[in-house]
């Protein structure tokens, strides 16, 4: 059995990546476990929080007496749960990076190392880190995703949305786009020699799906097998920027201004 987390940022293009991997042949992909939202823990079998709370009503002294080894068995309890609700050999989870702090105890200093990756390395739990290489398009997104309030393509009034322009808050996103270039950075360090490989939204929004060499290499890394054409109802639903940004002279001048103009040539 392959456990794989798909760990990565919003606005990566982790829905897409999940809806190929969840089309593989033995693969079981969970989407974001840790999100109270989209995975509800009154209803989702799946949700880590759902998994929380009925492990501290069944031991109480996972929070009433916290210590690190009691901690180590949860989480592993945790990832053994959704390996017993897939019917399949593999699994696939998305967890975002915000979401890793609930697989930490009660001390993370937030640089070091973050427990959930020693879980991964220990545990020989696999990793596919997604990434947006340009962070800036990142985050506008993120921001004009918040504006109509879509977040994905098959939503109602997504391909309507597309024609709108916004008005970005140009100082909050230049300091979100710093934060997010630290934190892919430190990821990337944290992985260290837990198995895993780095996948781009640029390559993913390009390549995948069409039975190149990257859905070979994902499919081969997760365990599963593509026996059939992938139609995603996933697709890319904002255009260019400076075609839907009515300050977008201001957000490119911003962007120069705090060496961030590679991501706006």
């Amino acid at each position: 059995m392959t456990l794989t987390i798909l760990l990565c940022h919003e606005r990566s293009g982790s829905h897409l990546l999940g809806e190929f991997l969840g089309s593989l042949d033995g693969v079981r992909m969970f989407d974001e476990v840790c999100n109270a939202r989209s995975v509800q823990p009154k209803s989702a079998a799946e949700s880590f929080h759902r998994f929380r709370y009925d492990a501290i009503i069944g031991d109480p002294n996972i929070l009433l007496d916290p210590i690190a080894e009691r901690h180590l068995q949860f989480i592993r309890a945790y990832f053994a749960h959704l390996t017993k609700l897939a019917s399949f050999r593999n699994i696939a989870v998305d967890i975002k990076y915000g979401h890793v702090v609930n697989f930490e105890g009660w001390w993370w200093p937030i640089t070091p190392r973050p427990r959930l990756l020693t879980y991964c390395e220990e545990d020989d739990i696999s990793v596919i880190h997604l990434f947006r290489e340009n962070s800036v398009q990142a985050i506008a997104s993120g921001q004009i995703a918040n504006q109509r309030s879509l977040w994905h393509a098959w939503e109602k009034g997504a391909e309507e949305a597309q024609a709108r322009t916004y008005t970005l808050a140009i100082p909050a996103l230049i300091r979100r786009v710093q934060e997010l270039e630290t934190e892919k950075s430190l990821f990337k360090r944290w992985l260290g020699e837990v198995r895993h490989i780095e996948v781009t939204y640029e390559r993913v929004s390009l390549e995948l799906g069409h039975g190149g060499e990257l859905d070979e290499t994902i499919a081969e890394f997760v365990g599963g097998v593509r026996s059939r054409p992938f139609v995603p109802r996933n697709k890319k639903v904002t255009w260019p920027l400076k075609d839907i940004v009515e300050n977008f002279a201001e957000l490119k001048s911003a962007c120069d201004d705090a060496g961030l103009g590679c991501f706006l040539p």
